[in-house]
């Protein structure tokens, strides 16, 4: 499989910690996930990807990256293929418009399941499609499925928390229902989603974790964030900070809570932190 790192944030944040110094930094976890990697993030409000098909492990431009960048929304991703070949066009997180998606699962039996999921997705999204992984494929699917609920596909205007996890409920029952049509095993979907703005993490099949609370912070005096909720002991109710979720419990800063199966994280632009059963 995958993993994923992700992190949404009040104030402009560096990941380098989380991707390359931390105790079981994603770059460490690449050892075991050496089919390449990606990284999405966001300046003034535009979405833009780096990525490779090198083992992050041992990758020089992953580290000069993970350096460098500096955003409010962050995606990163380690790949051991499943479906469709290393290279490039199958390397995650893949892009719509300001849409960054990253997977790590498998939709089992995905060679008869694509034509239904393809047949299910707009053309106009389905012509989008580079690669050819189950990842890109179901981001299209679900995107257009997201517009159905009035969620612009390109990642524009309001994004309606509760219209997102209508449409990976939906999503999440035809792949299931798919699955059982062509006697494949139940697909494995966690994913992260965000235009910069709205920022998601679903779980359903394998581990996924968060956290909006910290033992501690080692930026604490030069954060520019006033009130850093993200250090009171229990998570507020009305306002979080930050949102951080992984494929695995990273470093020793952060609280991290393991996400509930068929559960969709979700943190909007007034970072109001909600939870959404796409069961």
């Amino acid at each position: 499989m995958c993993r994923l790192f992700g992190f949404r944030s009040a104030v402009l944040s560096r990941a380098h910690r989380s991707l390359i110094a931390a105790e079981n930094a994603l770059a460490d976890q690449a050892r075991a996930h050496p089919h390449g990697w990606g990284i999405g993030y966001f300046q003034a409000g535009e979405a833009y990807v780096v990525k490779s098909e090198a083992a992050a492990a041992d990758c020089s431009a992953f580290r000069r990256a993970a350096d460098r960048l500096a955003s409010n929304a962050l995606i990163a991703h380690v790949r051991r293929a499943t479906v469709g070949e290393v290279g490039p066009l199958n390397t995650h997180p893949f892009r719509n418009g300001r849409w960054l998606f990253a997977h790590n699962g498998t939709l089992h039996g995905f060679e008869q399941i694509e034509p239904l999921l393809l047949a299910a997705t707009p053309e106009a999204l389905r012509s989008r499609r580079l690669g050819a992984t189950d990842t890109e494929a179901f981001f299209c699917y679900l995107l257009g499925i997201m517009a159905e609920r009035g969620v612009d596909p390109e990642g524009l205007g309001a994004v309606p928390a509760a219209a997102v996890g209508e449409s990976v409920r939906h999503a999440m029952a035809e792949v299931n229902r798919w699955a059982g049509l062509v006697g494949a095993e139940p697909p494995i979907v966690n994913f992260l989603l965000t235009n910069g703005h709205a920022f998601f993490a679903h779980r359903h099949g394998r581990e996924l974790f968060f956290a909006t609370q910290k033992h501690f912070c080692r930026d604490a005096e030069t954060c520019q964030e006033p009130n850093k909720p993200c250090l009171l002991a229990v998570r507020p109710h009305e306002r979080v900070n930050h949102l951080l979720v992984a494929s695995e419990r990273i470093g020793d800063e952060d609280i991290w809570e393991e996400v509930p199966e068929d559960t969709l994280l979700a943190l909007g632009d007034d970072f109001r932190f909600e939870r959404f059963s796409t069961a």
